[in-house]
């Protein structure tokens, strides 16, 4: 790790401690770069037992994200008091293991806060069907009926940052913001602005509006974790499913897979339209999002989950949970957890990699991934690694080397092979697909010895 840090110039620093760039191009903190863990639906107990799960497991964890349901209804910004009784006690704990805190939220306020939902609704601070409508339009969403609030009202926002202040004010460090947004195409009309609003400029003005505000109030080192494209298993990218300005988008995730190497492929397929699109820096949900307990023996076994896990350390953002247990321990044994942790360690290894050519990519407006081919996802994790992902159960992986330089086996660097050249590899599970390219700072650096 040394060699690295020298290597690509990174700024050293203490947990908890604003993170240079190690480029001046990087706009983002070097936290982002560091392993995530989440539960689908957590209390203040079962989130810090997560995290004292993997640090006394010697796994290291940079964040966590308190996922819905955590507030008292959607969305009052206010801690429910039985599941969080102490959520400064809680932040200020996670804070001390050098943890950052990420909370769920969307643009949205349900129609069950009666109070709430009453006055903004008679101040006409919701989004409408159309102009003709006097109402505000409501919502059939995944966790009850409400309404989006009216970006383009300054009054509306003011009131909206002023019940964020109740979650900022206890120094949290960035938002999930949830895709909710995509349903400004049933409400379009902004009653402040006089017009239809498209679909993809509400997307970005709720996302670019959590970004400001939230770094305005906290600092430069807050990021939001958002959705880059997210098509749902469908092969299309685009504006129609982008969601976040390519701008702000650093700490990214596709999510909403199910636990299988089917669930797996989805994601990269997110991967490929999201690189394609420009967006710099993104992760999946690490043995897919949905239940396991839903798939039964097909579902989120050992070697999916590492799979998984392993593609996840070689992406710009290794994040690991969603619905069911997540916890290597759980999901397989000793070896698995052994795995995983040595999986991890790279990740973290690879952070100055990162955050170098993360900050080239995001000035020359482009993906920290660029794949090969839409066929395999085979990609280039920057210019000097080359990732193919285990796409399917089994050891046996047939790839083709990108023309040029030889590339070296990184679990076994006495092994190389020609670029331009195909082989058909067997890879074990302890092991994958990764090459460093030969003669490159990062081979020369020592990477993974």
């Amino acid at each position: 790790m040394l060699s690295l840090l020298l290597l690509f110039a990174c700024t050293d620093t203490t947990p908890g401690d604003t993170a240079l760039a190690t480029t001046p191009q990087a706009p983002w903190p070097q936290w982002i770069h560091e392993h995530w863990v989440w539960e689908d639906e957590s209390t203040q107990e079962s989130a810090l037992a997560l995290v004292d799960g993997y640090l006394s497991r010697d796994v290291p964890v940079g964040a966590i994200i308190i996922d819905s349901p955590w507030a008292t209804g959607y969305n009052t910004f206010e801690w429910d008091p039985v599941s969080f009784p102490d959520p400064v006690g809680m932040i200020d704990t996670l804070h001390e293991q050098g943890v950052r805190v990420f909370l769920w939220i969307v643009p949205a306020i349900n129609v069950d806060e009666e109070a709430l939902y009453a006055y903004a609704a008679e101040r006409d601070w919701f989004m409408r069907r159309s102009a003709d409508d006097t109402e505000p339009e409501v919502i059939d969403w995944w966790k009850g009926e409400g309404s989006l609030i009216d970006y383009w009202n300054p009054e509306a926002l003011a009131w909206w940052h002023g019940l964020m202040d109740q979650v900022l004010d206890m120094g949290i460090d960035g938002w999930k913001c949830d895709g909710l947004d995509y349903s400004s195409v049933f409400a379009p009309y902004s009653p402040a602005a006089g017009r239809k609003v498209e679909r993809l400029e509400y997307s970005h003005a709720y996302y670019q509006d959590m970004h400001d505000y939230t770094r305005e109030v906290l600092g430069d080192d807050r990021v939001n974790t958002t959705r880059p494209i997210d098509n749902y298993g469908g092969d299309l990218g685009g504006d129609l499913v982008a969601f976040t300005p390519v701008e702000i988008a650093w700490a990214a995730w596709v999510g909403d897979q199910d636990a299988t190497f089917e669930g797996l492929q989805a994601a990269l397929l997110n991967f490929w339209w999201s690189s394609d699109y420009g967006y710099v820096s993104y992760g999946s949900d690490i043995g897919g999002y949905r239940e396991d307990s839903t798939f039964g023996s097909i579902g989120r076994g050992p070697e999916l989950f590492t799979r998984w896990a392993q593609l996840g350390a070689f992406n710009p953002i290794m994040e690991n949970g969603g619905g069911g247990n997540h916890e290597p321990w759980i999901v397989g044994d000793e070896t698995t957890l052994a795995i995983y942790k040595r999986f991890v360690d790279l990740h973290h290894e690879l952070i100055p990699y990162l955050m170098t050519h993360g900050g080239a990519a995001f000035d020359a407006g482009e993906s920290l991934m660029h794949f090969l081919t839409k066929d395999d996802f085979t990609y280039l994790l920057g210019p000097d690694l080359f990732v193919a992902p285990m796409i399917e159960s089994g050891t046996e992986r047939t790839l083709s080397f990108p023309a040029g330089d030889d590339w070296v086996y990184l679990f076994d660097q006495d092994r190389s092979y020609g670029g331009g050249t195909t082989e058909t590899l067997e890879i074990p599970l302890a092991e994958f697909p990764v090459f460093l390219r030969a003669g490159s700072d990062l081979e020369a650096s020592g990477f993974g010895q």
